[in-house]
């Protein structure tokens, strides 16, 4: 069974699709064709002056999009990606999605002649996540242990959060196993150690985390367990607090230089939006918590960290 189907089903229903999906793409390169004609694509700079009935390129594809039930950016995307494979460029048979990923990428004309073979078949066929590995792209979801490592490795970007993860990932027996066994790996922490130990006897054991002001104590209650216990999880607070906020950095800094040039859908952009106001609420709780030591959400607040 594949979901609900037998596999002779799935594969007879996959047989239709494809069909289905090449008259689709027929008909967006048509739709952009015609957007084509309506407004070809301009060279950067030159007079760009308007008599008083025309409407300009936004415009007159607006209003052609209007006209025939589309959206505006769904158009223009039609337009953009016609513009970029000429009519004996386009392969038959593949998608037309295929098209507008691999259409940034150096040399498309020649890769798109050869796709890579798809593990589930056997055959070489594009896909969608096929073609954004082509195209340089991060796929939604790694596949090859590769890919694997290189999503870590960008979500680890950051220092903090980079030993956050390594401590938590060898806490796993046979992580910490396999990591020995790399002599490098195994010399630094080593060396690591040795110099935690240096560090140890040169400053003794005092806290690098401070405690706020009136939770000193005497002299005579260092050694306190409940005092220590307590120091010890308010600085693994602070820790995953910083690490939270580090992670959205480095993974902001990421992924944004990665959108240059790309199209999104108006729903695509609304669902942007609505995120990046939850991003910016989420900050001014965190700053009020640090700032006034209140944690409470007001109404507003809660309701849309929610998604209400």
């Amino acid at each position: 069974m594949v979901g609900s189907v037998p596999c002779e089903r799935f594969e007879a229903l996959v047989d239709r699709s494809v069909e289905l999906v090449r008259v689709m793409s027929g008909c967006q390169f048509a739709l952009g064709d015609i957007a084509l004609e309506i407004a070809p694509l301009r060279s950067h700079g030159g007079d760009m002056t308007l008599g008083e009935d025309e409407l300009g390129v936004e415009g007159s594809l607006r209003e052609f999009a209007q006209a025939i039930g589309l959206s505006f950016h769904t158009v223009r995307t039609y337009r953009w990606v016609a513009a970029r494979w000429p009519q004996d460029q386009r392969q038959e048979g593949v998608s037309f999605e295929v098209h507008r990923i691999l259409a940034s990428a150096p040399d498309a004309y020649e890769l798109i002649k050869s796709p890579p073979v798809n593990e589930r078949t056997g055959r070489s066929q594009w896909s969608g996540d096929a073609a954004k590995r082509a195209a340089g792209w991060s796929t939604a979801t790694p596949v090859t242990v590769a890919e694997k490592v290189d999503a870590i490795r960008d979500l680890a970007a950051d220092e903090t959060v980079a030993a956050l993860a390594a401590c938590d990932l060898l806490r796993r027996p046979e992580v910490a196993f396999r990591t020995m066994r790399d002599r490098q790996a195994r010399e630094l922490v080593n060396q690591a150690q040795y110099d935690q130990a240096e560090l140890a006897e040169d400053e003794g054991e005092e806290d690098w985390w401070d405690p706020p002001e009136g939770e000193h104590e005497d002299d005579g209650d260092d050694c306190d367990p409940a005092r220590i216990v307590r120091g010890f999880h308010r600085a693994m607070e602070f820790t995953d607090l910083i690490g939270v906020c580090q992670g959205f950095v480095a993974g902001a800094s990421r992924l944004v230089p990665k959108l240059r040039g790309r199209e999104f859908t108006e729903s695509q952009l609304g669902l942007v939006t609505r995120q990046v106001e939850k991003v910016r609420a989420t900050a001014d709780w965190i700053e009020t918590a640090v700032s006034t030591g209140r944690v409470d959400l007001d109404e507003a607040l809660a309701e849309l960290l929610r998604g209400q």
